[in-house]
């Protein structure tokens, strides 16, 4: 889910030449990629209803065709199996006109009913759904050719949406019924013969793709593509190096950092790319609760022993006040540091907005960097580079361990307690997580906090944080071309007022706001929430949509949601026989777009010599 809708969409570099050929390809031959972690289940693998990141991203653009892809600036969003987007005048409502003579691998035409068809899985889907509700109200079909999309809230840059987040991938609607233990089908460039989850998906040429290249060429060039699974950062790089795999991925500081040693490659990173990065951070159970949107909802009714309030907003009553409580409070609690398991009889550190400035404090962003990432990317203060139309100094606390000790010192005279510690989740089988982890306990146990380490799989991780079960996680994300994309990972309801703006929970204290489902953080900030929906309903570009994401900034730097590190930089790096792999266009075979993009090349145009 930390790659749902939105994260680890990585853009190309500029002006770069490293794996950009303009002589005649080569038709044929198996490209074998290594990538950094695999999906859950495969037959549930589309933008609809998988749970994708960089390298969720790498196999889907093989797989399927997006709507839309942007351009190699990052500004527009360019066709694909979408001609046009075109809005009402408040931004509420898009038109989308579609490409016509498009077929699936198994020969079916795509039409508008496979895209309302993709949309209603999206939104009945229990992880996707609670990414794009807040946003896309319905799909309709227009005529054979034609859908509209009604959103929730106005979105000027809403075509972005339909380019860079995962649901802009389209799926054969076969594939998206409830038990599918099938194969899934795309309008891409390769077809599945084979995967074997967490080891290898093999993929082979799509005979009846529609795109060529700009001399008419066919596409793909190559007859077969690969992913192997290498969840270790350096067993990926001595998988390169011996010749295993032709090309990989990563986003591991020292990893990037070791590609220079290695001989008889060529490699790229997204360092001076045209968007934001997404962040290497550790993200916060703010509220020191399990989602508290998930119990609204009725998702913990065992937990708390009562019915989530929307039930009885669905009958037209008002939810007991009792019920409205247990759903706001009724699953604090902490990781027990014994068991490693949610204990609501622990109380929560990490709620505690002071407790989260002296962490920010306490954790020197710039040695991090140079220790653990081995001087890759640059040191991060929120959401933007500093290079970043977006970007404004948000006054992030500066590192400062004899402040951070008197703010932990001050919290357990107020609190009466001893100690100050809570558990940190961290990716298990990978040596960097755990060279990051160590960094983080030296470093808070110099002020006076003590953090244990949960060791557990990429997919459990997520989980973890997506109910809320968690304390503190090693995270990425939030990299995007347009900040609209990143609305539902910050945004939250009133929970006086009542649907849809609101929970409809007006017995709890006034001002209370209550995180989406999604924010994963949950952090309720009504700042942030008016000044999302502002910068949404302005112009694209304007001096009002940029001053409101800068606010959003500047709001996560007193709040401490989120203890920035720095920015995760990508890396594709190839062996040199691999050609044109960073130069793929948009549907018309000449515009050039962001490659790579999503963590992933445009594999059609790859080919080998």
């Amino acid at each position: 889910m930390a790659g749902t809708v939105v994260d680890g969409l990585l853009a190309g570099v500029a002006g770069a030449t490293t794996g950009v050929n303009h002589g005649t390809p080569k038709k044929g031959g198996k490209l074998t990629i290594a990538l950094i972690s695999d999906v859950p289940n495969f037959h549930k693998f589309n933008g609809a209803q998988g749970k994708m990141d960089a390298s969720g991203f790498c196999v889907a653009n093989a797989l399927y065709d997006p709507l839309f892809v942007m351009s190699k600036s990052g500004r527009t969003a360019l066709p694909m199996l979408a001609l046009s987007a075109t809005p009402n005048s408040n931004y509420t409502q898009w038109t989308v006109a579609l490409r016509q003579g498009v077929k699936f691998s198994n020969g079916d035409p795509f039409n508008a009913d496979v895209v309302v068809a993709n949309w209603a899985a999206s939104a009945a889907d229990p992880t996707v759904g609670l990414a794009i509700r807040p946003i896309i109200a319905k799909c309709e079909k227009i005529d054979t050719n034609t859908v509209k999309y009604t959103l929730v809230i106005a979105y000027s840059t809403f075509p972005v949406s339909l380019a860079e987040q995962q649901v802009s991938y389209m799926a054969h609607p076969n594939s998206l019924a409830a038990g599918f233990a099938g194969t899934p089908l795309g309008t891409g460039p390769f077809k599945i013969k084979t995967w074997q989850v967490g080891v290898e998906s093999q993929l082979v040429r799509n005979a009846k793709y529609w795109r060529s290249d700009a001399h008419h060429r066919k596409l793909p060039y190559l007859n077969a593509i690969n992913f192997k699974t290498i969840a270790d950062d350096n067993a990926r790089n001595q998988a390169l190096q011996a010749g295993d795999v032709d090309m990989i991925l990563t986003q591991d500081g020292g990893a990037i950092a070791n590609l220079k040693h290695i001989s008889g490659i060529n490699y790229v990173t997204d360092v001076n790319s045209f968007r934001d990065p997404s962040v290497n951070c550790l993200i916060i159970n703010t509220t020191g609760t399990m989602n508290q949107y998930f119990a609204w909802a009725g998702q913990f009714t065992a937990a708390i022993g009562l019915p989530g309030a929307l039930s009885y907003i669905l009958k037209g009553q008002a939810p007991p006040a009792q019920v409205q409580f247990a759903d706001w409070q009724g699953t604090k609690g902490a990781v027990d540091p014994s068991t490693l398991q949610w204990n609501t009889k622990l109380s929560p550190v990490l709620n505690d907005v002071t407790i989260r400035q002296a962490c920010a404090m306490a954790i020197n962003r710039t040695t991090y960097w140079k220790v653990v990432d081995g001087m890759t990317g640059v040191v991060a203060d929120g959401i933007y580079k500093k290079t970043s139309r977006y970007y404004k100094n948000p006054g992030y606390p500066a590192y400062n361990p004899a402040g951070a000790k008197a703010l932990v010192q001050a919290y357990k005279s107020k609190n009466n307690v001893s100690a100050v510690s809570f558990v940190i989740d961290i990716v298990s089988g990978n040596s960097a997580a755990t060279k990051a982890f160590s960094f983080f306990q030296q470093q808070l146990a110099a002020v006076g906090i003590t953090v244990t380490s949960r060791p557990v799989v990429q997919s459990t991780l997520i989980n973890n944080v997506i109910y809320g079960t968690y304390d503190c996680a090693t995270w990425n994300q939030f990299g995007t071309v347009d900040p609209a994309l990143n609305y539902v990972w910050f945004n939250s309801f009133s929970a006086g007022e009542n649907p849809p703006s609101g929970l409809g929970m007006a017995a709890l204290p006034t001002g209370t706001m209550i995180a989406g489902a999604v924010n994963f953080a949950h952090l309720g900030d009504a700042a942030i929430e008016a000044a999302m929906l502002n910068a949404l309903a302005s112009p694209p570009n304007s001096a009002a949509q940029v001053g409101q994401w800068q606010l959003v900034n500047s709001t996560f730097a007193k709040d401490i949601p989120y203890l920035w590190l720095d920015t995760t930089v990508t890396a594709f790096a190839a062996r040199k026989n691999v050609q044109n792999w960073i130069s793929g266009t948009a549907a018309d075979g000449v515009t050039p777009v962001l490659s790579p993009d999503g963590g992933s090349a445009r594999w059609d145009q790859i080919w080998k010599s």
